[in-house]
């Protein structure tokens, strides 16, 4: 484990793009990717800034996402009791394309700061279909 890591199982990568006469291109993810294989649904969300901030922590699977564009804050608890990190919490202002993942047992959200932003997530299961999965206010230490 990376000690200066603020979450165990923690993981940011920057997105590259490349433009060619098409446009510009995103590259997300790979199949030479080990997170690929890990997920099963993937939705594009519009978050805005007015709207309720929760942090959603899921027992069973991780989650990725990928700020597409916008301006968001990230944050992260880490409710697992076996983990080098529990209890700490980690924020993360980003402004650019960004991958993150949020660790099963983290609880974990995501917000708008200025105006709408365009995120994707990929899970393994619908947000609120496993039973362990609880819902926490941004403000409350889960």
């Amino acid at each position: 484990m990376d000690n200066d890591s603020p979450i165990y199982g923690y993981f940011t990568k920057k997105i590259s793009s490349a433009d060619s006469s098409l446009g510009t291109t995103l590259m997300l993810l790979r199949e030479t990717d080990h997170l690929l294989l890990r997920f099963g649904e993937m939705m594009l969300i519009r978050k805005d800034p007015s709207a309720e901030c929760m942090m959603i922590l899921r027992e069973a699977a991780d989650e990725i996402w990928f700020l597409i564009d916008g301006n968001v804050e990230f944050i992260w608890h880490d409710l697992r009791q076996d983990s080098p990190t529990f209890d700490q919490v980690h924020k993360l202002a980003c402004d650019e394309p960004t991958l993150v993942l949020a660790p099963f047992g983290v609880a974990f959200g995501c917000r708008a700061l200025e105006n709408p932003a365009s995120l994707i997530r990929i899970a393994t299961y619908e947000e609120g279909s496993h039973p362990g999965d609880r819902s926490f206010a941004w403000e409350v230490k889960a």
